[in-house]
C-alpha cells in the first residue's frame, strides 16, 4: 500500500537541530509514520515554520518534501499549496500513485490540495487525520462564516468534509458531525510507546513527601497556570510539584512561584531517557488542561506517557481521555474552580504506597491495548474497508 502523508513531522536533521519545535507533536508524528511505513511505502509532504533555517535534505530524502510557510498566513500557504501541487504531478509523471492520502488536521494548504486531488486523482482515498481544533464539528458564528469566505484556501469544515473518504480522530465530538454526513470515521487517539522510558524510570521514593509531576508546554491550552494557582491558593498543601518542559510562559510563571519552595523547575528534557530519570522521583503525574483552547477535542499524548512510566494520573476531565481510561484515572472538573485544588488535597492524604501500586496498575491494564502497532493496524485495515 503507498501512502502520500502531509503534516508537521520534520526530518530527523532538523529535529537535532530545532528539538524544543513543538516536541510533543514530532514524536507522535514520528511513531505515526514509523508504523504506518513498517509494511507500506510513505512519502511525506511537512509544513514548516519559516522561522527555521532549513538544510538541503531533499536530495538526500527525495520523499520528505517540505514547505515553509507558516498556518493562517495566506501569502504563505498559497505558495506552499502550488509547490505542493507541483511535487505530486512530478511524482505522478514519474509513474508514482498513492492509494491513501492522509493530512493531519484541517488547515489551509491541506484543504486546497485536498480539494486539488479529488479532482485529479479521485480513486485515491482522501482521510483526514483530525487531532486538534477548536472548531471542528461547531457551527460558527454567521461573521466568522462570512469572513472564511473572503480568505482564500479557507473553507469550513461541512464544506470539506464531502472532499475526505473518511475521518479518523481522537475527537469523540467528531463523531456524530461525520456520521450525520455519511463520512466513515474511526477513533485513533495514537498509541503508546516505551521507547527510552522502561530502561530509565525506577520506583519512587515510597517516604517522605508526595512529589506530582508535570510536563510538555508551558503555554495556556495546558493549564500549568492553573495549577501553579491551586498551589499558591493553598500554602499548606503537603506536595511538592516538579516542572519539567518549557514554553512561551515559561519566564513568566518561574517568576510567578519563585518563593514557593514546594515548586522544582527542572527545564527542558532533550531525551526520552531523561524523561524516565525525573518521572523517577515522582508518585503521580498531572494533566492540568483548562475548559476550552479546543481542549474538548483533543487527546494529549503525554497521558501515554505518563501511562508507561507507570505512574498514576490526575487529569481534568475530557470527553477522549475519559472515554479511554474510564475510572483509572483521578478526574477533576476544570469548568469548576475549586475542583483542581481539592483534587491536590485529596492526592496529598492518600498514602504514597498506594499511589505507587495505582500507577503500576495503570501501566499494566492499558499499555497492550493502545500500543502504536496495534492502532496503525486498525488504522490500515479500516482505510482498506472504505470505497
Amino acid at each position: 500500500m503507498k501512502f502520500f502523508y502531509l503534516g508537521f513531522h520534520l526530518p530527523e536533521s532538523l529535529i537535532r537541530r530545532y528539538p524544543k519545535q513543538n516536541g510533543a507533536g514530532q514524536l507522535w508524528e514520528g511513531r505515526l509514520l514509523k508504523h504506518l511505513g513498517s509494511d507500506a511505502e510513505v512519502r511525506v509532504a511537512s509544513i514548516v515554520d519559516r522561522k527555521l533555517k532549513l538544510p538541503d535534505v531533499e536530495g538526500s530524502n527525495p520523499e520528505h518534501f517540505l514547505l515553509q510557510g507558516k498556518l493562517g498566513k495566506d501569502l504563505q500557504a498559497y505558495p506552499s499549496f502550488v509547490r505542493l501541487r507541483a511535487k505530486y504531478l512530478g511524482w505522478r509523471r514519474q509513474g508514482w500513485k498513492p492509494d491513501c492520502f492522509i493530512v493531519y488536521n484541517s488547515h489551509p494548504i491541506g484543504s486546497a490540495f485536498t480539494r486539488f486531488l479529488a479532482r485529479h486523482d479521485r480513486d485515491v482515498k482522501r482521510i483526514l487525520l483530525f487531532l486538534d481544533s477548536r472548531h471542528f464539528g461547531k457551527n460558527l458564528p454567521l461573521l466568522k462564516r462570512l469572513r472564511l469566505k473572503l480568505k482564500p484556501l479557507h473553507w469550513p469544515d461541512e464544506a470539506m468534509l464531502p472532499y475526505f473518504r473518511g475521518v479518523a480522530s481522537a475527537s469523540l465530538s467528531s463523531k456524530h458531525f461525520c456520521r450525520d454526513r455519511n463520512i466513515p470515521w474511526r477513533w485513533f487517539p495514537g498509541g503508546a510507546q516505551a521507547d527510552g522510558l522502561l530502561d530509565s524510570v525506577q520506583t519512587p521514593p515510597a517516604d517522605g513527601i508526595t512529589r506530582i509531576g508535570y510536563f510538555g508546554s508551558h503555554s495556556d491550552y495546558a493549564g500549568l497556570k492553573d495549577l501553579l494557582e491551586a498551589f499558591a491558593a493553598d500554602p499548606d498543601l503537603n506536595l511538592v510539584l516538579s516542572i519539567a518542559g518549557d514554553g512561551s510562559k515559561t519566564g513568566e510563571l518561574q517568576q510567578r512561584s519563585a518563593s514557593d519552595p514546594r515548586i522544582e523547575w527542572v527545564g527542558f528534557l532533550k531525551e526520552r531517557k531523561d524523561l524516565g530519570h525525573w518521572a523517577s522521583s515522582c508518585h503521580m503525574l498531572v494533566n492540568p488542561r483548562p475548559a476550552g483552547y479546543g481542549n474538548d477535542n483533543n487527546f494529549p499524548s503525554k497521558v501515554f506517557d505518563y501511562l508507561q512510566l507507570g505512574r498514576p494520573i490526575l487529569s481534568s476531565i475530557t470527553p477522549t481521555l475519559q472515554h479511554a481510561f474510564g475510572d483509572s484515572v483521578m478526574w477533576y472538573n476544570a469548568d469548576r474552580p475549586s475542583a483542581l485544588s481539592e483534587a491536590l488535597r485529596r492526592v496529598s492524604q492518600k498514602r504514597i504506597s498506594l499511589l505507587i501500586q495505582d500507577g503500576a496498575n495503570l501501566r499494566g491494564k492499558y499499555s497492550q491495548g493502545f500500543s502504536w502497532g496495534e492502532q496503525i493496524g486498525g488504522l490500515k485495515e479500516w482505510i482498506c474497508q472504505i470505497r
